[in-house]
């Protein structure tokens, strides 16, 4: 077996055995947190491909979120050769790509949710489509975080082990991380969930499955770091007691006091705390509970001009923004490697791209011939969200604020937790002991180093949008009148991706409006929506708003977010909105992203005929200003 560049190579025996498998041994891999398991699955594939002769495009690795898949193909690229060919996808992303490869049209698969489209990627499977695809069935397949395994996912997982009796597989989990089963709603059907993977695997395959335990720990590299680890090994057995229930609120009461331990970082609005962020030499994650406290703590740094970045849903990717340069950078229908490399200055890659393995990656969803790469079906492959998992995650910020969800399976030199006091407000007697154990243990197992505890805002006016009269899938800021309004978080898909920037503004110009966004616009910036005008497009949206940047027009919302904000304003069923904020401040540039459209509209405004602009993508939670809400209306200031 090859050894990683630059360093030797040191494998526990629990972890050697797992690497040098052969490649149809069928492997149920036991790891505690920080036991070394990405890197035993790097090597592992390293194996599987050096030793074991099989090619990497035999080789299926399905992670839980993007970021994980960029951690592993981070790790493959710096840590071992030939694994660096290996692809890596999201369970949800794998699937889409299936349906794509059966014929599905990508408005049809639009039309379904997530967990609709995993149903259809498992009849699929069981229909024989995997066998129909380029790829074919694979030689093996490696499976991370198989503990958060439910509902469609685990069946669609299932279906698949069972369609290919003769294939290897190593599958990796921890019950003790399983925090995944608020996916499933009804609590016996939670319940009935736990472990039933584990449960499956081993009823499925019987003597042929082999099991092995990694617990050794490699990550904590402090006392403090370590603090819950010592606890793993009872929430692993949660799923095996009758009364687990009672073991779930002793465990939980013990990992609570065990936190109340760890050193407090302060206010974060001290400037020691500042300083102590923004000075740090390595990572910092500040962990929450949930959504709101992410939004709350975001908005506080962002007063504090403290550098960070939130981390996104696991299913959100964005197109990075040199496609839009890549696409309309040659008129060819083919781009060689070698002009593509000589593309690169004008690219403005990040300088930590692996050019090799970004280009492999391409050609993954746009292969020409002769180890070309198609600009045409690339820009399809972006429009329809199909772009590798590695190539649409985020670039790394030292400065993390994250749900201990989105965090999952993610390591720091530096954790913040917040909002796991025992007396917070969204504490109620229904809630689930045995996941918020689990929760908390997750939360406190991600450091290398340095963990400690910091105050959380209160978030009593955050209030969740799907128990409004007609939901809405976001949080909103409420008050103490049921019908108070004063704020709204914003969404990937906020941003208008109909046409480029300045198209639909008389006097505007679109290219420099494009300059604007390449040159001028960066992650963690401000941005404020301004109402454009009084005039909704539908009675069940609000007039639309202009995405401006240091008073500059860079885009406009999108129509989801113009009838999130109306559902939002509406007071009562059939009550009729009248009055807009004039303005929503507060939201910041999540990145500057590739999106594709009409040739026809790109070309009508000196954008080229490949139809590819940059569109801003926001987050954050935005505050409505109420002031001048009369003024477009009354025509005083029509933009």
């Amino acid at each position: 077996m090859t050894k990683p560049e630059g360093e030797s190579l040191v494998l526990t025996p629990a972890q050697r055995a797992v690497v040098t498998s052969a490649w149809n041994d069928k492997l149920l891999v036991s790891a505690q947190a920080g036991a070394g398991k990405t890197t035993t699955l790097i090597h592992r594939i390293e194996h599987l491909m050096t030793v074991e002769g099989i090619e990497a495009s035999e080789i299926l690795i399905w992670t839980f979120s993007r970021a994980a898949a960029q951690v592993m193909r981070t790790r493959a690229g710096r840590n071992a050769v030939a694994g660096r060919r290996a692809r890596t996808q999201t369970l949800d992303s794998w699937a889409s790509s299936l349906l794509l490869e059966a014929g599905n049209r990508p408005e049809y698969l639009s039309s379904h949710g997530f967990d609709r489209r995993i149903e259809l990627a498992t009849a699929a499977i069981e229909n024989g489509v995997v066998e129909e695809t380029e790829r074919g069935a694979p030689a093996h397949v490696i499976i991370d975080e198989v503990q958060d395994l439910v509902g469609p996912r685990r069946e669609m997982v299932e279906s698949f082990l069972d369609r290919f009796p003769d294939m290897g597989f190593t599958v990796v989990g921890d019950s003790a991380q399983s925090i995944y089963g608020f996916q499933v709603s009804d609590p016996q059907a939670r319940a009935d969930e736990a472990g039933l993977f584990f449960r499956w695997l081993r009823a499925s395959f019987g003597d042929e499955l082999r099991e092995v335990v990694l617990d050794d720990n490699f990550r904590a590299r402090t006392v403090e770091a370590r603090i819950a680890l010592p606890y793993g090994e009872r929430l692993q057995r949660l799923t095996d007691i009758p009364e687990a229930e009672t073991e779930a609120a002793s465990l939980l009461h013990v990992l609570r006091s065990r936190l109340t331990e760890v050193a407090s970082f302060g206010k974060l609005d001290t400037p020691f705390a500042q300083d102590s962020l923004r000075d740090f030499a390595g990572t910092t994650a500040i962990l929450c509970r949930d959504n709101a406290q992410v939004l709350l703590l975001s908005e506080k740094l962002g007063q504090l001009d403290v550098p960070h970045r939130i981390q996104r849903s696991p299913r959100s990717g964005a197109a990075p923004a040199w496609m839009a340069g890549l696409i309309a950078a040659t008129g060819a229908a083919t781009l060689s490697q070698e002009r593509f490399e000589q593309l690169l200055p004008e690219l403005e890659m990040s300088a930590n791209v692996d050019i090799e393995e970004t280009w492999r990656s391409l050609r993954t969803v746009a292969a020409g011939a002769r180890n070309q790469l198609d600009p045409a079906v690339l820009r399809r492959a972006i429009a329809e969200g199909r772009l590798p998992d590695d190539l649409a995650a985020p670039l790394p910020h030292p400065i993390l604020v994250s749900t201990v969800h989105r965090a999952k399976g993610l390591e720091f030199d530096r954790v913040l937790i917040a909002g796991f006091d025992a007396t917070a407000r969204w504490r109620t007697d229904e809630m689930d002991t045995t996941a918020e154990a689990r929760l908390l243990y997750v939360a406190m197992t991600r450091a290398r180093d340095d963990l400690y505890r910091v105050e959380c805002p209160d978030t009593w006016t955050l209030r969740k949008g799907v128990h409004l009269s007609t939901p809405i899938q976001r949080w909103y800021v409420g008050g103490r009148e049921r019908w108070k309004r004063v704020g709204v978080e914003s969404l990937e898909t906020d941003v208008c991706h109909e046409a480029p920037a300045g198209v639909r503004a008389p006097g505007n110009d679109p290219a420099a409006a494009q300059r604007y966004l390449r040159d001028c616009v960066r992650p963690g910036d401000t941005v404020v929506l301004r109402r454009l005008h009084d005039l909704p497009t539908s009675p069940a949206e609000t007039p639309p708003y202009g995405i401006f940047h240091t008073d500059t027009p860079i885009g406009e919302v999108s129509e989801t977010f113009r009838q999130d904000l109306w559902r939002l304003l509406k007071q009562s069923g059939g009550y009729q909105v009248k009055r807009w904020p004039y303005l929503i401040t507060g939201l910041r540039i999540d990145c500057v992203e590739t999106v594709v459209g009409s040739t026809a509209v790109t070309e009508r405004h000196g954008l080229g005929d490949r139809g590819g602009w940059l569109a801003p993508r926001l987050c954050g939670l935005g505050r409505f200003d109420w002031t001048h809400a009369e003024r477009v209306s009354e025509g005083q200031d029509n933009l």
